[in-house]
């Protein structure tokens, strides 16, 4: 594999290319559904592809069936694979939201990592809406292989993202939103009935804001956004 050290921007896929490959590779495996991370030093850099369910990616928090922030975090200091309810990352069933369609609640998920330098670092993660022993035993007995698919996306995102300029912190459609509202003065369960969310997702879009904007208050959020241009002053 090539020397990463080439490298010290963001890492962009190739979501066509990527997205076939792991679709062909993970159906041969008896393996669903997936999403990749290529992350930065910090999470808000992160590159990401997914084929989970419509249900479960446009839900407003994925904490409605895992938790994806604790998972995020725990993978940039693990090494070696693990599974999420080894780790108490899912959501218990009767705490999970109820979305339209055919999404359940996840039911067992694993992870795998590779890190580059500077702080660069890829995940891969699985997940599965049932037969859980089933899902736990595919995985394991394709671990090695599983290592080798993500060490190659990853050697191939270096490899297309060796001259791409660095990407400037961008806030999501949610996360703009919500610090819109809070610069118009209203509280976080005061959004929540404004956005149809709940207060516990509100507090998450905003807690991300915080990182993004490398911030620790909301005054100090709605000033630099507005530098930024990502909200404008309300008249």
């Amino acid at each position: 594999m090539r020397s990463n050290s080439q490298t010290n921007n963001t890492l962009p896929l190739q979501p066509t290319d990527v997205r076939q490959l792991l679709d062909a590779e993970l159906s041969r495996r008896g393996l669903g559904h997936f999403e990749v991370y290529q992350c930065g030093p910090t999470l808000d850099e992160a590159e990401i592809i997914s084929n989970y369910p419509d249900a479960l990616e446009q839900s407003d928090s994925a904490d409605d069936f895992y938790q994806r922030g604790q998972l995020l975090s725990l993978s940039k200091e693990r090494i070696k694979p693990f599974f999420w309810s080894d780790e108490n990352l899912l959501t218990p069933a009767d705490e999970a939201v109820s979305v339209p369609g055919p999404c359940k609640p996840v039911g067992e998920g694993a992870s795998f990592i590779v890190h580059g330098n500077r702080g660069f670092y890829s995940i891969l993660n699985l997940c599965s809406f049932g037969e859980e022993q089933a899902f736990r035993d595919t995985v394991l007995a394709n671990k090695s292989e599983l290592q080798m698919l993500l060490v190659s996306v990853y050697d191939e995102a270096l490899e297309s993202g060796a001259a791409a300029p660095p990407r400037p912190t961008v806030l999501t459609p949610r996360e703009t939103e919500v610090l819109s509202w809070t610069s118009l003065g209203k509280t976080y369960n005061e959004i929540a009935l404004l956005t149809s969310m709940a207060p516990r997702t509100v507090k998450f879009h905003m807690k991300n804001v915080f990182g993004k904007l490398d911030v620790t208050n909301g005054k100090s959020a709605i000033r630099k956004a507005l530098q930024l241009g990502y909200i404008r002053e309300q008249a």
